[in-house]
Parts: C-alpha cells; sequence; structure tokens
C-alpha cells in the first residue's frame, strides 16, 4: 500500500513540470484504487458482423490480473506480479512472458485499473495541455503526442465525459470517440464509468464498441491463490513465449 502511494505520487511528479494537468489528475485518480473485483461485457459492431466478450475480472496492483473470458472462446489470462500466462481452453500450447519482457500495449493493458481509460491518459502524462472553449462539457483539454491530436471533455468535478482521439494533420476528422456513462463513486471522489460508448474509424470503415462495467468492487480481499498460475492451469501445458507459435 504504502509503496503504491509512493509510485503515484513520482508518477505524478515525474511527468510534468507542474504536475498539474487534466490527465495527471484523472490516472493519478483511477490509479489509487489498488484492486479490483467486476465483469466486463463488451460488444463490437463493424462490417464484418458482431461479436461479444463477457469477462470476469480479478485486480491488484503491482501487476497481478486474472481474467476469465467465457465468450466468444474460453481463455484464461493470468499475471501474478512476475509473469503473464494465457491459456484458450483445450488447447495443448500456451502464452507465458515475463511482465518485464512484455511490449509496451501488454503492459499497459495488464496495469490499467479495469474499466478505467487509464492506457490512454499515460500516453499524455507530461505532456502539455491547452484549454479550449468550453463546449458540450465544461472541462475541456487538448494534448499532442508525436501522432495524434487527444481532447478531454470532463464536467464540473472532473469527470472524465469524453475522449476524442484524431490525426495531427486532421484534428476536426477523429478516429475514435469514446463516451463515458453511468458514472459510479468507487472509492470516496474516484468515479468509474459503467457504460462506455465508442466509435472507431479506420479509413471509411467504421465500427461501434460499447463496453459495460457491472458488479465493479474496488479494494475488495482477494482470495491467496487468485493470481496462482498452478491454481488456475492445467499441468501439461507447453508454454511458448511468442503468439506465432501457438498454433505449430
Amino acid at each position: 500500500m504504502i509503496r503504491h502511494a509512493l509510485l503515484t505520487v513520482f508518477l505524478i511528479l515525474t511527468h510534468s513540470a507542474s504536475a498539474d494537468t487534466l490527465a495527471e489528475r484523472l490516472y493519478a485518480n483511477f490509479n489509487s484504487i489498488e484492486a479490483v473485483s467486476c465483469e466486463i461485457r463488451r460488444d463490437v459492431s463493424s462490417p464484418d458482423g458482431r461479436m461479444r466478450w463477457l469477462s470476469r475480472i480479478a485486480f491488484a496492483q503491482p501487476d497481478r490480473l486474472f481474467v476469465e473470458n467465457v465468450t466468444p472462446f474460453p481463455r484464461l489470462i493470468i499475471a501474478n506480479g512476475e509473469t503473464m500466462y494465457q491459456l484458450n481452453e483445450g488447447q495443448p500450447r500456451g502464452f507465458r512472458r515475463a511482465i518485464a519482457e512484455l511490449d509496451e500495449p501488454m503492459r499497459q493493458n495488464l496495469r490499467k485499473v479495469p474499466g478505467t481509460p487509464m492506457d490512454h491518459l499515460e500516453r499524455l502524462l507530461g505532456l502539455p495541455e491547452q484549454e479550449l472553449d468550453a463546449g458540450e462539457w465544461p472541462v475541456q483539454r487538448a494534448y499532442e503526442t508525436d501522432r495524434v491530436y487527444v481532447v478531454l471533455q470532463a464536467d464540473e468535478e472532473e469527470r472524465l465525459q469524453r475522449l476524442t482521439i484524431a490525426p495531427l494533420e486532421a484534428r476536426t476528422e477523429p478516429t475514435a470517440i469514446i463516451d463515458f456513462r453511468q458514472q459510479e463513486e468507487v472509492l470516496p471522489g474516484v468515479w468509474v464509468s459503467m457504460l462506455q460508448e465508442s466509435v472507431l474509424k479506420l479509413g471509411d470503415v467504421e465500427s461501434k464498441e460499447t463496453l459495460r462495467v457491472s458488479n465493479f468492487v474496488a479494494n475488495p480481499e482477494h482470495a491467496p491463490d487468485q493470481f496462482d498460475p498452478a491454481t488456475h492451469l492445467p499441468d501439461k501445458v507447453e508454454w511458448v513465449d511468442r503468439f506465432k507459435d501457438l498454433g505449430n
């Protein structure tokens, strides 16, 4: 607990001289959640059809995660603080790699608090922000990365309501819009959206995603073996450290 609190302070102080951007405050707020249990339903609609993911999740800092995917195919993802495992039900081979050796997107997904946009916010830490004229929401801030233009919109209490991503050269043509609805105060002053609706564009192709979070409990007491691979994974698995080797 003490280590986590110190890490949060360190992130705020080192990523920005003023440590006072909206992105940093939102990130630190979400990062104050040290453990979670919840269920997530993700529905995606695209020109290729519709698909639904159902997951039961347990999470604890640092680097502990248990994900049981029910659909579209049963899968377990487990991280015990040192190593991440992924195994599809009925498969003889599974993916295993030290967390320190994961690529950045995988580490971000592992470390973000479930149901929060911490992976998006992390990319904005340390960047200067621009205050925009209030639009639909009273708080509106913009950021430039080396590739994209990001706008955060929030209410008077700085609860995130919308996140927009656009190319730097076409700022008025967003490629992703995420709306955060049904906010719940999971800890004093910490609000998490239980309904997130996204529109994603890749060229002329548009897809829509709806993320529903349910039974969200912040800082629960997880069972001692919740993140123990030996408890949840079968003994006879051939582990590989590259996804391309799973089918060979």
